[in-house]
């Protein structure tokens, strides 16, 4: 199902998870079912924290808000029990108000769903800051953004972690390649433009 008034209003990735690279296992070991890695958990902290700190009001300015309102994760699509491992982790820094969001049983995929989702109604009116751990296709953030935007979200900006990349996927062979190689650099933003 689709739903192009009901995507977010900015969708901003802080940088690529090429498969075999630090960012990429971090991303995974920070919230290993069995045995979560302190250092993963402090270093994927440490980069959103920094991008949101450093570039902000940058996503907002893009997705037509002043500042976020209201926190949101996007939920884990494998039915892990308890809170998000992100939202467990980021809470207690962000402090903004959050807006859960449940899988309806059975509403599992890979596409588009705007019916994946529910939301709290606490988001009516609100902008929403909505995070996501790892983006491969999209399809699981968009249909989170849809459901806070049906719960009456007036604005919704996706903040990305890790852009998944696997550099065996052909559809991602040429960008891979394109890459410049190198550590990440908090300074550079994919909103603003960039000088180089």
């Amino acid at each position: 199902m689709g739903g192009p008034g009901l995507l977010a209003d900015a969708v901003v990735p802080i940088s690529y998870a090429v498969k075999g690279t630090a960012l990429a296992a971090d991303l995974w070991r920070y919230k290993s079912w069995r045995t979560p890695s302190a250092s993963a958990r402090a270093a994927v902290l440490a980069l959103l924290l920094t991008f949101l700190r450093d570039h902000g009001p940058c996503v907002w300015r893009h997705a037509g808000m002043t500042a976020p309102g209201r926190l949101a994760v996007v939920p884990t699509g494998c039915g892990r029990p308890g809170p998000h491992p992100l939202l467990d982790l980021t809470s207690p820094y962000l402090r903004l108000p959050l807006t859960r969001l449940a899988m309806w049983p059975g509403r599992q995929g890979r596409d588009l769903d705007i019916q994946r989702f529910r939301a709290e109604r606490s988001v009516a009116r609100a902008d929403v800051l909505l995070i996501d751990d790892s983006w491969v296709s999209g399809a699981s953030a968009q249909s989170a953004a849809a459901a806070l935007k049906l719960a009456g979200a007036r604005r919704v900006a996706i903040v990305v972690l890790g852009r998944h990349l696997d550099p065996a996927d052909p559809r991602a062979g040429q960008l891979v390649a394109r890459l410049r190689p190198g550590p990440y650099d908090p300074s550079r933003c994919a909103v603003h433009p960039q000088l180089d």
